[in-house]
Formats: structure tokens, C-alpha cells, sequence
């Protein structure tokens, strides 16, 4: 009985061992939400595997770099846990948020109407707002940029360069 106790204790820990090794492979370490990676891997499978209306919004930290320089780091940090909190809070029951650089984030919204994507980004506005207005963490000012296509299949390059193109509209 106890050596049947033993080997199941052992699987349990390798199962948990394995579980936490495929968390770290597809989250970003400070923020605790999907990486690169990912969201890569997310993004390449809408282009070839499924069709499916599909909308990407991207958005960027506006006041990273003036944190990092006055602050230091570890407040640069702080905003953009705040930042990834917020996109959570907001994206992450119906939509993959993940962290794709430095102070950069990607939302990738399946089978949603432009209509409910834009309602979103309205709301992501208002969010930014109140949590700026309620002094709850670092100010967050972040630049947005979202695109949408009915067709994801062969859409994910284009759908990304004009999220990243409106973003940088957005930011000047």
C-alpha cells in the first residue's frame, strides 16, 4: 500500500512538473499572460488552419521609456503589470491577450462582429480611464491600434499590419 502511495505521489508531482513546464513555455514571466510564443502559434493556425471572423488589436505603452529613465525599472515594471492586469481584467474571457515585446500587446479576438471589436476598444478607453481617474497603480496611457476581417485564413499578416499601423496613427 504504501509503495502504490508512492509511485502515485510521483506521478502527481511529474503531471504538476509537466503542467508548470507548459505554463512557462506559453506566459510571459512578469506578467502572467501568453507570450509571444503563443500568441505566434495562435496567429499561424487562424492563417492556415480555420476560417473564422477574426480582429486583432495592438497596443503600446506610451510612457514606458519616461518611467524606466525617471523611476527606474522596477516602476517600468509595475507599469506594465498594470497595463497587462487591465487587458485582462477587460480581454481575457474572450479573447487571447498576450505580452509581444517589451511594452507591447497584442489581443486576438475569434469569431466576434467588428461592431462588438469596436465596442470593446471603446471600452478599453473608458477602463484606462477610470483606472487612471480611481489613481489605482502607475498612470497608464497606452496607443491602440485594432483591425478586423471576416476571413481569418490568409488574413493574419494584413490583419496585423493594419492593427500596428493604426496603433502608430494612435501614438501621434
Amino acid at each position: 500500500m504504501v509503495a502504490v502511495q508512492g509511485i502515485i505521489r510521483n506521478i502527481d508531482e511529474r503531471v504538476k512538473f509537466i503542467q508548470d513546464i507548459e505554463y512557462q513555455m506559453s506566459h510571459d514571466p512578469l506578467t502572467n499572460i501568453h507570450n509571444r510564443q503563443f500568441f505566434d502559434n495562435i496567429v499561424s493556425k487562424s492563417n492556415l488552419d480555420f476560417d473564422t471572423p477574426v480582429a486583432m488589436i495592438l497596443c503600446d505603452l506610451d510612457e514606458l521609456k519616461f518611467m524606466n529613465d525617471t523611476y527606474g525599472y522596477k516602476k517600468g515594471d509595475e507599469l506594465i503589470k498594470a497595463a497587462a492586469n487591465l487587458l485582462k481584467r477587460i480581454f481575457s474571457e474572450i479573447a487571447v491577450v498576450a505580452r509581444v515585446g517589451g511594452d507591447e500587446f497584442a489581443i486576438l479576438l475569434i469569431d466576434r462582429s467588428k461592431r462588438e471589436v469596436e465596442s470593446l476598444c471603446e471600452l478599453l478607453m473608458e477602463e484606462i480611464l477610470l483606472q487612471n481617474s480611481l489613481k489605482k497603480g502607475p498612470h497608464i496611457s497606452m496607443s491602440y491600434g485594432h483591425a478586423y476581417r471576416s476571413h481569418s485564413k490568409g488574413n493574419m499578416d494584413s490583419l496585423f499590419m493594419e492593427a500596428d499601423q493604426k496603433m502608430f496613427q494612435d501614438k501621434r
